[in-house]
């Protein structure tokens, strides 16, 4: 079992899984924030070519 799991303290274990939460926070984010920033670009083409002034 200590070849799956070589962390024995209570703060080794705290830290790997708050390091694992914040990297899936962030990842999550990035996501958001992309599908947003894509939809936003998606939205302003169709006001471009529709309405003719730019």
């Amino acid at each position: 079992m200590d070849l799956l799991w070589p962390y024995h303290s209570a703060i080794e274990t705290v830290a790997v899984l708050t390091a694992i939460t914040s990297w899936s926070w962030m990842m999550q984010m990035g996501a958001l924030s992309r599908s947003l920033a894509e939809a936003y670009l998606r939205v302003h083409n169709l006001r471009t070519l529709e309405g003719g002034d730019g």
